[in-house]
């Protein structure tokens, strides 16, 4: 379950940021260390199979809620953005 929502974070984090092109390597990067933390201690295939599965689908779907909610947070930061008054 950490391991979900650490990969949901990071999807999001890197969605808020980055455009698709990041997704690909970002998410076989993923992969690999879950597959390479797998081998070390000693999944079955089916185990270690769910252990690459989780997070390539948590990095998927938080870079989708980030990428869609832009807009959003844009909205929300620029209400606390000091605004230069235009003077009288």
């Amino acid at each position: 379950m950490v391991l979900l929502i650490a990969a949901c974070l990071a999807g999001i984090c890197t969605g808020l940021r980055y455009n698709f092109l990041v997704l690909v390597p970002l998410t076989l990067a993923a992969i690999m260390a879950s597959g390479f933390a797998s081998i070390w201690h000693g999944q079955t295939i089916s185990g270690a199979l769910l252990a690459l599965v989780i997070p390539a689908v948590g990095l998927q779907g938080g870079y989708m809620i980030g990428l869609t909610s832009r807009e959003l947070l844009n909205q929300f930061l620029s209400r606390f953005r000091p605004v230069p008054s235009k003077g009288i």
